[in-house]
């Protein structure tokens, strides 16, 4: 069993040299990982939320007919993941060296 000196300077060594893989993958998760949740606002709907300004003049040119106006939540800005990152520390990869 290692002393927590000894365990805790494993750690830092192990920290320093896995953190740029570490931030590379974030950084590609990131890239990869698309939004999940709708909380921009978007579209043109008979009803709504927000009025689309930019739908006012044109919807009073019609004579009120042209009367989709409206904006809802259906922009996906908002992410919800969950990530697990499972490290495999059994006896069959200390046999092929990949323990360390």
């Amino acid at each position: 069993a290692l002393s927590s000196e000894e365990a805790l300077s494993t750690w830092k060594t192990f920290l320093e040299k896995t953190l740029s893989q570490a931030q590379d993958l974030s950084e590609q998760l990131r890239i990869v990982l698309h939004p999940t949740q709708a909380s921009g606002f978007k579209g043109d709907y008979r009803t709504g939320r927000r009025i689309n300004m930019r739908k006012i003049i044109p919807y009073i040119a019609s004579e009120f007919r042209k009367d989709k106006i409206w904006l809802r939540r259906t922009k996906l800005t908002k992410r919800d993941y969950q990530i697990i990152l499972a490290v495999d520390d059994s006896l069959s990869m200390s046999d092929v060296q990949a323990k360390e």
